[in-house]
């Protein structure tokens, strides 16, 4: 299969294409910092909560890891991508739904399963859009877009909740909005190819073969990177509240670690986003492996410096250091995983392969969660310091891989 565009792609498909994104990462912002931790800490109470968080989006992070590769195989196979990107965020909506309403923590698991299936259903297929509609010597900048609008979405997340006020009810309501009106913009936006493949073999032994290699690289690079920061990110509103307890900046004081969370949120997204915007064209230019190396760099030192922060102000630094890395990593992510794809007439498959990337170093939370608690327990706050040291490590081999790529600057 030939690249479907061979001329320059309008912004205004990018930001098509990239809408769907937003509300994916809208969503997300809300449930694994914000609302999650606040939910499972009222259904389980103060003493498990860190392996229960830990476990649950661990465990349930099976669903996105093994399927992805099988619904990409199967929309390479039908030739469509929006029919799964349409049922997939009909089913999340519904998981959403429950976890609303749930009273008892077994009915939340339940809720939590079907967003995790939704949200694999969805999002496996739509990832290949990007090498199905973007020609290859644009895929930084489509890239760079579509960092832009993960970051912004964290923005205006965090501006809603700030909006309303802290409101469980409103944000679980202002997700499910997003979500079903972002999926609307892409899917009445973008024309899929529509050109269907065979059936091919799918096996782990296919990404052992010399084809793949770089693709490898590529998949460790991101895995590594997502490990570090799921390593800390579900349970930074524990850190808030244990290590910092008081939130003042600049004369301001907030009331809540959730309050206070989000405006760090906030203010890290907003470094990111213009760093992503800056960082995507840029990587067109002077190659993608560099973005990666410094991005890591500074994400490695901002989580190192967390571990020391005893301030609300020196965590807010932090974060802004942290948003500066992230910023330009995901700004490359998506060019990163596009450029290493072998076979053009297989993206879906592969793309949903390395999508596997992002959701598989979820399945440590557990143990990160069970670490923070055992760490807590044998001397005050202990846990923390651990979590943010793991993190640094992770950085540090994330972008020590990237260096391994050969078919990409």
């Amino acid at each position: 299969m030939q690249s479907v565009v061979s001329a320059r792609v309008p912004i205004t498909r990018y930001l098509a294409l990239s809408a769907y994104w937003f509300g994916y990462s809208f969503h997300w912002f809300f449930l694994l910092p914000l609302l999650m931790p606040a939910d499972v800490t009222r259904l389980v109470g103060e003493a498990q909560k860190g392996a229960s968080l830990g476990w649950l989006a661990g465990l349930s992070a099976l669903i996105p890891l093994l399927l992805p590769p099988f619904l990409g195989a199967w929309s390479d196979r039908l030739g469509k991508r929006m029919v799964f990107l349409i049922s997939g965020t009909v089913v999340n909506v519904a998981g959403l739904v429950v976890m609303l309403i749930a009273k008892d923590f077994t009915l939340y698991v339940i809720g939590y399963l079907l967003v995790q299936l939704g949200n694999a259903v969805a999002s496996s297929p739509y990832t290949a859009l990007i090498p199905d509609v973007v020609p290859p010597s644009e895929r930084g900048r489509a890239s760079g877009v579509m960092g832009f609008f993960q970051l912004f979405s964290q923005i205006a997340g965090g501006l809603t909740a700030f909006a309303l006020g802290g409101s469980r009810d409103g944000q679980y309501l202002a997700i499910i909005a997003v979500l079903i009106v972002t999926m609307l913009i892409t899917y009445l936006s973008i024309k899929e190819p529509g050109i269907k493949h065979e059936p091919t073999r799918m096996s782990l032994a296919t990404y052992l073969e010399p084809p793949y290699r770089d693709f490898r690289w590529v998949f460790l690079t991101r895995a590594f990177t997502e490990t570090g920061r799921y390593a800390v990110q579900p349970f930074l509103a524990f850190y808030l509240a244990d290590v910092i307890g008081k939130f003042e900046i600049l004369g301001l004081k907030i009331e809540g670690a959730s309050l206070a969370l989000t405006l760090l949120l906030i203010l890290l997204s907003v470094t990111a986003a213009v760093t992503a915007v800056v960082s995507g064209s840029w990587s067109d230019r002077i190659g993608k492996r560099p973005v990666v190396l410094i991005a890591s760099v500074a994400m490695a030192i901002a989580a190192l410096g967390f571990a020391f922060s005893r301030s609300y102000e020196l965590a807010v630094l932090m974060g802004l250091a942290f948003g500066l890395g992230y910023g330009a990593f995901v700004s490359v992510d998506w060019a990163l995983g596009t450029s290493v794809l072998p076979f053009p007439n297989h993206h879906a498959r592969d793309m949903g392969v390395w999508h596997v990337a992002m959701v598989f170093p979820q399945l440590f939370q557990g143990i990160f969660g069970q670490l923070l608690d055992a760490g807590n327990a044998s001397s005050k706050n202990g846990g923390y310091p651990l979590l943010f040291g793991i993190a640094v490590v992770f950085f540090v081999l994330g972008g020590a891989f990237i260096s391994k790529v050969r078919s990409v600057r």
